[in-house]
């Protein structure tokens, strides 16, 4: 978690006041709704998904999350089409 929160930090540029505690609860609430459009997948492994959590916890950072989902639509579909192909192909 932590080198999540410093990896949003530098690429995002998030000052320094914002705490790290309102990142980390962005970071849950991103895997909770992400992770209910494509179960089992793995923020470690799984760099799609790990981009897609940092751009939501950007957009959080702007109490913009609608519009996230909005925007990354058609990149959340192929994250889940590229899963489901790839299990297909084990």
């Amino acid at each position: 978690m932590e080198e999540l929160v410093r990896e949003i930090r530098q690429e995002f540029r998030i000052p320094p006041y914002y705490e790290d505690a309102v990142i980390e609860r962005n970071i849950k609430e991103g895997e909770f709704r992400l992770s209910r459009l494509n179960p089992g997948r793995d923020i470690d492994e799984d760099l799609s998904y790990r981009s897609l959590l940092k751009n939501y916890v950007y957009y959080a950072f702007h109490n913009v999350t609608s519009e996230f989902f909005d925007n990354y639509a058609s990149s959340i579909l192929e994250w889940q089409l590229g899963s489901e192909v790839a299990e297909d192909a084990t």
